[in-house]
């Protein structure tokens, strides 16, 4: 492994433990010598091959978009295991050329029994949307390419990478990452020798089914509203704000999948029930966003008949001491960052993967200091002052951001009119009954 991409892998199990708030990877292998290629979804631009490099094991070679190899980069696209690959489109007609050494180097890496990683879709929405777009047919083309460069001697493997984001863009957002079925490329060899074009056709298919199945796919873009509609008033789906913190990860990934797969099968322009059903949830939820309204505020209501926020207010109060240290030790970092990258970043989808990296940089410059205080004014240990280094400004600041985004959402739940909020409680009530008819609920 070269430094940059082993100190990332040390390091990353702890930032991103700090930056999710649930994880969890299934179906992964278990050895760093896997000599696969995976094909993973790109709902995020930056902090996708993060998660990637994070929870999969095998040792993984990134392939990635050429026009950000410039030279005064190149320490570290090497040093992070980043492979160029040209786009026509994107990079002039000269893009073939350019990639024929990209193209040996992957052979040469898949021979060294190491991984590849490509983001099939080529292109990430601006728009966080739960569906895949179509493959390209680059990373069949890699492995065949390899397998025939060895006669068909190598047990080259394909295997989708699903990445399922509650919401990429959010701090403590939830992330589950689904590994497919391992698929031998071997198994197309009679197919490749009779016709390599179909064989390349076949594969690319495979692994986009594979894919599918591993996210939640909604196969038509103008559903994608309704299908998130479902996920937040049943309140079990993969949603970040919307849901019941009593549901397993696993659970709301798999009931998302559920919704969206019947929804895909199911639903039909001309059956009224459906469109009907589609129209009634989009018009609850743009009386919400019309009066500022949290669909959990309407929950809540549903559930107390009143609006009272006192408990809130309890938990506050108790934990205002450690939101206070917690602003003490984040702050700073957290404005600098927040500005400096939303600035600097035009496209949303590259904001979360670059505070990660660029917050924890400055939150540990920031804070390294409180070693050194600590020891002088608590207590003369450097044991205890690296410990309260490592785990006090993180843990703290959580909590305060926490706390302090609880604070504004019960204060602006505070002055909702109660006559609304009873008309809003009855209309959801309407919807519920509506999707527990179609059992979506």
């Amino acid at each position: 492994m070269r430094p940059l991409y082993l100190f990332l892998r040390i390091t990353l199990p702890y930032l991103t433990s700090i930056f999710y708030r649930r994880t969890k990877a299934i179906n992964g292998q278990k050895k760093f010598n896997a000599q696969t290629i995976f094909v993973s979804n790109h709902p995020s631009a930056f902090i996708d091959p993060l998660n990637a490099g994070n929870f999969e094991m095998p040792i993984l070679y990134f392939v990635t978009r050429g026009d950000i190899f410039y030279w005064w980069l190149k320490p570290v696209t090497w040093a992070s295991h980043m492979v160029p690959i040209f786009r026509k489109a994107m990079d002039g007609a000269d893009s073939h050329e350019k990639n024929k050494d990209s193209f040996v180097y992957l052979r040469q890496t898949l021979l060294r029994k190491k991984s590849l990683i490509l983001f099939g879709e080529g292109v990430t929405d601006d728009i966080f949307i739960r569906r895949l777009k179509t493959i390209k047919k680059g990373p069949a083309r890699i492995g065949f390419d390899t397998m025939v460069e060895t006669n068909w001697k190598e047990d080259i493997k394909m295997q989708a990478l699903g990445l399922n984001y509650t919401h990429p863009k959010h701090f403590r957002s939830d992330l589950l990452v689904a590994n497919g079925e391992l698929i031998h490329l071997r198994d197309y060899k009679e197919l490749y020798e009779n016709n390599p074009n179909a064989a390349i056709t076949k594969l690319t298919r495979d692994i986009q089914k594979s894919l599918q199945e591993q996210i939640t796919h909604v196969e038509r873009i103008d559903l994608a509203p309704f299908v998130e509609h479902v996920l937040i008033l049943s309140r079990k789906g993969m949603n970040h704000k919307h849901y019941d913190k009593s549901e397993k990860l696993i659970d709301r990934y798999r009931y998302s999948q559920k919704v969206a797969n019947k929804v895909n099968d199911e639903y039909q322009d001309e059956d009224s029930s459906w469109s009907s059903l589609k129209d009634q949830l989009k018009k609850y939820f743009e009386k919400l966003d019309k009066n500022n309204i949290n669909e959990d505020w309407v929950n809540n209501y549903s559930q107390r008949q009143s609006k009272s926020q006192i408990s809130k207010y309890l938990i506050f109060i108790a934990l205002l001491p450690v939101t206070l240290l917690g602003i003490v030790h984040q702050l700073i970092p957290y404005l600098i960052i927040k500005r400096f990258v939303e600035k600097t970043f035009r496209r949303p989808v590259f904001w979360s993967g670059v505070k990660l990296l660029l917050g924890a940089t400055l939150s540990f410059l920031y804070n390294f200091a409180s070693i050194f205080l600590f020891y002088n004014l608590i207590y003369p240990s450097y044991w205890l002052a690296v410990l309260y280094f490592i785990f006090v400004p993180v843990v703290t600041g959580v909590i305060a951001y926490n706390q302090i985004k609880g604070l504004i959402d019960t204060l602006k739940y505070e002055k909702v009119n109660e006559k609304l909020m009873i008309e809003l409680v009855d209309d959801r009530a309407k919807c519920i009954e509506a999707l527990k008819a179609k059992n979506l609920i």
